[in-house]
């Protein structure tokens, strides 16, 4: 067993609490799932109101993790959220849309004062892959203003994640595919990196377990990595019947006058993601990250009675 291995059964657990920004909504509840599947201890979770009659906050708190009260606009409120914490994992400080969000990168500055103040000793944050190629792109750029942020404040770990898994099960994109098409404006044979976000919470919770192996690396993460073709033959084998590949003129966007759309697009089918999928799970994080077909079956993803809420 090489000595990776070895440190994947014998972590280096920090000393304190290790809180958790921007998990209560969104993706975050299963990067949640991911941080209590590494058995880390000390786990508690921000949020703006501390109310266990929120159904998404009382399966935090059933689950062992301490809600801690405090407000990314509210610069004082951080300040006592951040008191006798050791690490901080930030998924995010605005919602994930194409056109970049200003409070994106305000919110980041004030956690990364706080976090100064507090000498917080590591913070991972979930970035976007390509964040530091001069993707053009406004929202992977964007990202990549919250990496300086952070890693000129505070010792920080970059995990930069490529394309969600669960984005295939957005009612845009999974009933086609469940009736035998899936229409993706790639190349046929172009290789797309994949990530599920369960798995981003079990490499951060490793990360931060072993913080002077990843304090000041930024790492672009992927669990798979498939051409389209491949993609839907997975799917055909999850729901055991046959599934075509559709390409989608990208230029069909801008008729719709989503640019923005357009340009990621265009990124994708030109540039994209670059993760070492082979080497991450063999040698970076062993055991850690997950195929797309096992999380096609783990998902259960031909239930159709099954919905993106369900996962």
């Amino acid at each position: 067993m090489n000595s990776r291995s070895d440190s994947l059964l014998n972590p280096e657990i920090p000393v304190g609490k290790v809180l958790l920004i921007g998990v209560t909504g969104g993706t975050g509840h299963n990067v949640v799932k991911g941080f209590l599947d590494q058995n880390l201890n000390g786990l508690c979770v921000l949020t703006r109101r501390v109310d266990p009659q929120r159904p998404a906050l009382a399966r935090l708190i059933e689950a062992g993790i301490e809600p801690v009260e405090a407000d990314l606009d509210d610069e004082a409120s951080l300040d006592r959220a951040f008191a006798g914490v050791s690490a901080i994992y930030c998924h995010a400080t605005a919602p994930d849309t194409a056109k970049p969000d200003p409070l994106e990168v305000e919110r980041a500055e004030r956690i990364a004062r706080a976090a100064q103040r507090a000498s917080i000793r590591h913070l991972v944050y979930n970035s976007a892959g390509g964040a530091d190629r001069n993707s053009g792109i406004g929202h992977i750029e964007q990202k990549h203003r919250v990496e300086q942020v952070f890693t000129q404040a505070v010792p920080t770990t970059l995990l930069q994640a490529c394309l969600f898994m669960e984005e295939f099960w957005k009612k845009y994109t999974r009933p086609s595919i469940l009736k035998g098409t899936f229409s993706f404006s790639l190349q046929p044979d172009r290789p797309l990196h994949l990530i599920t976000t369960r798995d981003i919470g079990r490499v951060a919770a490793y990360v931060i377990q072993h913080r002077d192996q990843y304090v000041g690396r930024a790492i672009e993460l992927a669990g798979d990595v498939l051409t389209p073709q491949q993609i839907a033959a997975e799917f055909a084998k999850a729901q055991g019947k046959p599934v075509k590949y559709r390409e989608v003129p990208p230029w069909l966007f801008l008729l719709l006058f989503r640019k923005s759309l357009f340009d990621l697009i265009q990124w994708y089918r030109h540039q994209g993601y670059q993760a070492d999928v082979e080497y991450l799970r063999q040698q970076e994080f062993p055991g850690l990250l997950t195929s797309f077909s096992t999380f096609l079956a783990e998902t259960d993803w031909a239930n159709s009675a099954l919905t993106y809420q369900d996962l």
